[in-house]
């Protein structure tokens, strides 16, 4: 019996199991209709299924599409079914805010999650705070994101959380740097974040420069940040710019010093291949975790995918888990949702070595997070000793 089935209340029978659909742009899992069933409970989800973010929206599904078939087959949400209906935005801010209106005149839709990035997620919250819809973007960490209201809500870290210490790695190994980050908000953000820490740590920070997001030739940021002969060179961004600033690094410019930044994604790993191994990162999730809870989802993602799950699908499939563990605590609607964050005390915890958390009421984001000393070693991203 997983975790999140002590909650569901006595009339649930066994009987019930998942039966699942493919899904699509604006599709749904879990045997629902499109306009949602009085046997189901509709969460939508906003998330890149096509565009240059893809490779994470296909990770996204992967993660949310396996929570919600366990959700279903342990019981489901108060007796009904999860059914995810799914919006392609291309975590594009401006089809992100042109879909929320449908979403939330959708009575069947208790809560959203996603988007990839926080600015898209930023763009639809004020349509669902307006609806008094709960918005759990579970992948946003940008430090402003619970800023549109108190139906916004996020597990994640914010970036001055993690940036800190993702300085306080390199300052173990370093005192010269050189720092790349990609020029949007998200990065221009999880940059001063990340320089705040360094220079308290005493880093020194020989070159910084931004890159835009749709850059194919990073030289000629690359040849003086490499010409200022740092300790080490730090990314702060993507995984596709990741793997196109480490190659470059490495096959054009000839570069062979440290390496922090990347993503741990197949496509960067990939991408990145020879020229990435030794990378150096920080996370809150690994396949080699010693969680527990985290075990047991690599264990059951083995299962069903034959692959190896990392971040971005862990955190998906802890936004289903977390959503129907509060509404069997409370009640499969909109306002139950609402109640459950403001209210429970012991989700199921994935992340850093914690197996419960609880959310911080003033900043609506998960509380005591702890992250993971990350290298690539031979394809794969292990917890540094």
């Amino acid at each position: 019996m997983r975790i999140y089935k002590k909650a569901v209340t006595a009339f649930i029978t066994a009987s019930m199991a998942a039966s699942l659909a493919g899904c699509a742009q604006n599709s749904t899992f879990g045997g629902g209709t499109a306009s949602g069933s009085s046997d189901t409970v509709a969460i939508a989800v906003l998330y890149p299924e096509t565009g240059q973010y893809a490779e994470y929206g296909k990770m996204f599904k992967q993660g949310l599409d396996l929570g919600a078939e366990q959700v279903n087959s342990d019981g489901g949400v108060q007796g009904k079914k999860i059914e995810l209906k799914y919006y392609d935005t291309q975590s594009d801010p401006k089809q992100s805010a042109s879909v929320a209106p449908k979403i939330a005149s959708d009575s069947s839709v208790v809560a959203v999650v996603g988007d990839y990035s926080s600015g898209a997620s930023m763009a639809a919250s004020p349509t669902f705070q307006q609806a008094g819809l709960v918005h759990y973007g579970f992948n946003n960490s940008a430090a402003d994101f619970t800023s549109t209201g108190d139906h916004v809500w996020t597990p994640q870290y914010s970036q001055d959380d993690f940036q800190s210490q993702v300085a306080d790695m390199v300052a173990e190994h370093a005192k010269k740097i050189s720092v790349v980050y990609i020029e949007n908000d998200w990065g221009k953000a999880a940059y001063a974040a990340f320089k705040k820490e360094a220079l308290a740590e005493g880093l020194d920070i020989v070159y910084e420069s931004s890159f835009l997001a749709d850059s194919t030739d990073l030289s000629p940021i690359l040849i003086p940040a490499r010409d200022a002969d740092p300790d080490a060179i730090v990314h702060v961004g993507y995984g596709p710019d990741g793997a196109l600033v480490i190659n470059t690094l490495r096959d054009k410019l000839g570069y062979t010093g440290p390496f922090y930044g990347g993503q741990i994604t197949n496509e960067f790993i990939s991408t990145a291949g020879e020229n990435g191994e030794g990378t150096m990162l920080m996370a809150p999730f690994t396949a080699d975790s010693t969680n527990p809870n985290a075990q047991q989802f690599v264990k059951d993602f083995r299962a069903k995918y034959n692959s190896e799950p990392g971040e971005f699908n862990e955190t998906a499939y802890a936004a289903v888990i977390d959503l129907a563990y509060g509404m069997n605590k409370t009640s499969a609607t909109r306002e139950g949702v609402q109640e459950a964050l403001e209210t429970v005390e012991d989700f199921p915890c994935y992340v850093g070595t914690n197996t419960t958390f609880s959310f911080n009421q003033e900043t609506r984001r998960m509380k005591n997070t702890n992250f993971l000393k990350l290298k690539l070693e031979n394809g794969k991203f292990q917890i540094m000793k």
